[in-house]
């Protein structure tokens, strides 16, 4: 397990340090094409040092109300995501005739815009937490519910064959075999909402939150304050990391636990010794 998160960490570094040199390509190629001077470069890309004394001047305010507000509504809303995407996911799976109900509804709340999304909420129930863990949440089910719903149809069909041989009704089914084989899809659309999240509450504050990463993201844009607006970026982008790389040790320890499970199970172990019974005709 500590090797596959050294191997992610390391992934996530490389692909920051491309980031990087794309940037700077990017600013280089502005210059060369006389888009902008190099002095304007320098007003509308800070320095390093000076990203450093804008964390160094407002850390006291990043890490004791800003970033607060803005991890609990992301944490919230992504949790409230999860419950709904595995609970869709789950009954659209049990009841096929609701799928193709639910299905392209579900698909067509996808193609609103958020950003207008949170001006209505912000409209209807004024300002505070419940508009924003509102937009973190229909940025993140939706993953999550194709994700899992995915991995609940590619259950074997001969384990089903062999479960319904035993005796085991269709709710005994979905949580003997067909929730636990479901389990990996459903971490992957978990750990793209996650990637989601973070996003989702800041653009809920930018719109009318009272605090937040996203109102000091706009504070410091109406004041002009480049090097705060990318202080804030690389915050966003650092929380993203890590709650990428927390759930991803969930989804580590939870995988593991289950395969020590099935280890354990006699139902798994009658499930191999058929199957290796079939192999062997």
């Amino acid at each position: 397990m500590p090797l596959e998160i050294g191997r992610i960490i390391v992934l996530i570094i490389l692909m920051l340090l491309l980031l990087l040199f794309l940037t700077g390509g990017m600013a280089q190629l502005y210059v060369d094409s006389n888009t902008v001077s190099r002095d304007q470069l320098g007003r509308l890309i800070p320095s390093a040092n000076d990203i450093w004394q804008a964390w160094e001047t407002y850390q006291g305010d990043l890490m004791e109300v800003q970033i607060p507000n803005t991890l609990w509504a992301t944490l919230t809303g992504l949790a409230i995501a999860t419950a709904i995407g595995l609970g869709l996911a789950s009954i659209m799976d049990m009841f096929p005739p609701l799928r193709w109900i639910l299905y392209p509804l579900l698909v067509l709340t996808q193609t609103i815009p958020t950003f207008a999304i949170a001006v209505i909420l912000i409209l209807l129930f004024g300002f505070g937490y419940g508009p924003k863990i509102v937009v973190v949440t229909l940025f993140c089910f939706f993953p999550i519910m194709v994700s899992t719903l995915d991995g609940l149809r590619s259950t074997d069909p001969l384990h089903m064959r062999l479960l319904q041989a035993m005796g085991a009704n269709k709710l005994q089914t979905w949580w003997k075999v067909r929730l636990p084989t479901a389990m990996p899809s459903f971490f992957s659309g978990l750990r793209l909402a996650a990637t989601y999240s973070v996003v989702g509450s800041v653009i809920g504050e930018y719109v009318g939150s009272g605090e937040g990463l996203g109102k000091f993201l706009q504070r410091s844009y109406r004041s002009f304050n480049t090097d705060q607006v990318f202080l804030v970026v690389i915050v966003i982008a650092v929380l993203t990391v890590l709650l990428v790389l927390l759930v991803t040790l969930v989804e580590m320890l939870a995988l593991r636990w289950l395969l020590v499970g099935r280890q354990s199970n006699s139902l798994w172990q009658k499930i191999r010794g058929v199957q290796m019974k079939l192999s062997n005709l």
